[in-house]
């Protein structure tokens, strides 16, 4: 995450994230970081599947 909040800060130049973001920069960053997000649960989902079939094997 640290690298697409360094590419949101790129490309949100106004953003002061030391500070601490307002509300709109919040919901700025939800909406451009929620495609990596998904995509990371559902990741995360698949591999724990994978571990539960792996754990109930004969």
């Amino acid at each position: 995450m640290g690298q697409l909040f360094a590419r949101f800060l790129e490309a949100h130049p106004g953003v002061e994230s030391e500070i601490g973001m307002t509300p709109e920069e919040d919901a700025a960053w939800t909406a451009y970081s929620a495609g990596l997000l998904a995509r990371h649960q559902a990741e995360r989902s698949s591999l724990a599947d994978q571990l539960e079939a792996e754990q109930n094997r004969p």
